[in-house]
């Protein structure tokens, strides 16, 4: 019998048991290793922290049974028209937290032999910010002002690191959090609001703002707020997801500076980057050791945990990052 963590209701977390069919032609089942929590989105989802009408509203409703988006799995059997991947194979999903899962070939990654999988599983955060990088675009030699240093955040300094950006700023109230951002290529760390510390931040940046600013965090307030520390005809990119789009308002910076303003997320395919080959990049990556991920799993918890897990996030969310779920202590 499988395991998979769902939302019964609003503000509770359990952990249910499920069956798991055989797979088709071309899909594969998996064994879960460890799945690792995506901190906004979930708990946006758990305490359904949307407005009605917002695409979060149209895609979840309690009870939630897919509540995770990023594992990473050991392939027990293939369908017959499967190729590319093998049982043993160990392979990267956007799925749920699950013990076990049968999917499409198609949404599997293959992980490099001799890859920490417990770094393999930052894939899917990664992805996400791969997106904002992307659409910046994070080049060689530029600036870039990250607000927010949560799970997504984090991966967006660290591609900022990868593409040679020779400014990275960020900011959050969290200083466990600067100081993983610090660790992962940050060059400047500041902690604190936007609000507070927008005098410091404009020094940072020369004092005309920066040319790119990410908005990490998924907070609607925030969007107002960054749109006076961009420089002229710069552009602000909008990687956090809020569930009260109707309360993110434009101020006179975009028209008076001519600002651009872009959103982007993981289903964004662009320029021909697919998830597989974003994921294949990730992983060499990380191979190579120029994305840190080191420290970044800042708790691990097994399922039966998922209560504690969940209430740990939600009573102190700046302690928290990378929140995984070792499924090995669940058999």
């Amino acid at each position: 019998m499988a395991l998979r963590i769902i939302f019964p209701e609003r503000g509770r977390v359990q952990l249910q048991t499920f069956e798991v069919r055989a797979p088709g032609e071309r899909e594969v089942t998996v064994r879960t290793a460890y799945s690792l929590m995506s901190i906004g989105t979930e708990m946006t989802i758990l305490y359904a922290r949307y407005d009605p009408g917002t695409h979060f509203a149209a895609m979840f409703s309690f009870p939630q049974l897919q509540t995770g988006v990023q594992a990473v799995a050991r392939v027990e059997a293939v369908g017959g028209a499967v190729s590319e991947i093998r049982p043993g194979d160990y392979i990267f999903m956007r799925m749920a937290h699950t013990s076990h899962w049968t999917l499409p070939a198609e949404q599997c990654s293959v992980i490099p032999e001799g890859l920490d999988l417990r770094s393999a599983c930052w894939c899917g955060l990664a992805k996400t910010a791969f997106r904002a990088a992307y659409v910046a675009p994070f080049q060689l030699g530029g600036e870039v002002l990250i607000v927010g240093a949560g799970p997504v955040g984090q991966m967006a300094v660290r591609w900022a690191k990868s593409a040679g950006m020779a400014r990275i700023v960020a900011i959050d109230i969290s200083a466990p959090r600067l100081r993983h951002a610090a660790r992962g290529g940050a060059t400047h760390c500041v902690e604190g609001r936007l609000s507070d510390q927008r005098a410091m931040l404009l020094t940072l940046s020369g004092g005309s703002g920066f040319d790119v600013v990410v908005d990490s965090t998924g907070s609607a307030p925030v969007f107002s707020e960054t749109l006076g520390l961009i420089a002229g005809y710069g552009k602000l990119v909008l990687l956090g997801d809020t569930g009260y789009p109707t309360k993110q308002c434009l101020t006179s910076d975009v028209m008076k500076k001519g600002l651009t303003i872009v959103a982007t997320h993981d289903h964004h395919d662009r320029g021909g980057w697919t998830e597989r080959k974003i994921d294949a990049l990730f992983f060499k990556l990380v191979r190579d050791g120029s994305f840190r991920l080191d420290d970044l799993v800042t708790h691990t918890f097994s399922p039966t945990e998922c209560e504690h897990a969940y209430a740990l996030v939600s009573d102190r969310r700046e302690d928290a990052v990378g929140v995984l779920f070792d499924w090995a202590q669940s058999r």
